[in-house]
């Protein structure tokens, strides 16, 4: 692959949260006195945005949601980066990258996006980053890629999506551009169903491979 823009998912692609997510869940259901989850269904429901989320977690519970969903905020805000860290292999492929357009495209808010971008000092390898909150409507409608297209100037067919979940692949598709599938994050492939990405990863380290295999720089 010899792209010149790439437009890389954060949660379950990038970077690992399935544990910091799953203790400010249960940190909002423990408050409500609902049953805690495990860790695998909590992060089956991740790729929405926080609002569902949180929806899917007390499904069936006498809650205000708006009342869970900022409680969720504040639990979560107190445990960004506790254990989250980038998958093996991401940093160096994101430097061995350095020549190429990359930007984060996320369904998370965009201050916790941001945020933890930061402290994990990984802000600095994007030129663009978009939030879950960014933009009116969030993936799997193609309103964000428009716009980092007419911001970098890059062409469709130069441009690739790099996710995890049926999300990414149906933005890449509803964008008209062409995406990579990660099956180490928090998607499954059968969740796609009839959806059909350009490539399949299964590990970081394949991604990183992939990603670099036509660039001299990006020896791994």
């Amino acid at each position: 692959m010899n792209f010149d823009l790439y437009i890389f998912d954060l949660d379950g692609t990038l970077i690992d949260t399935s544990q910091d997510l799953t203790n400010a869940v249960n940190d909002v259901l423990t408050h409500y006195k609902i049953e805690t989850m495990e860790k695998e269904r909590i992060i089956g429901y991740v790729g929405d945005g926080i609002k569902r989320l949180v929806e899917r977690c007390i499904n069936g519970h006498k809650v205000k949601i708006n009342e869970a969903v900022s409680l969720f905020k504040v639990m979560y805000g107190k445990r960004l980066v506790e254990t989250t860290k980038p998958y093996p292999g991401i940093v160096k492929m994101l430097r061995r990258l350095e020549g190429k357009v990359k930007t984060v495209l996320s369904n998370k808010s965009y201050p916790f996006t941001k945020e933890i971008l930061d402290r994990l000092d990984l802000s600095r390898y994007f030129s663009i980053i978009i939030g879950g909150d960014t933009f009116e409507k969030k993936k799997p409608h193609p309103d964000a890629v428009d716009y980092v297209l007419k911001e970098t100037g890059i062409l469709r067919n130069a441009s690739v999506i790099i996710g995890d979940g049926k999300n990414d692949m149906l933005a890449a598709r509803n964008a008209g551009i062409a995406s990579v599938y990660v099956t180490y994050g928090f998607g499954r492939l059968e969740q796609l169903g009839d959806i059909r990405p350009d490539f399949i990863v299964h590990s970081p380290e394949e991604l990183a491979q992939i990603l670099c295999a036509n660039e001299d720089i990006c020896e791994y």
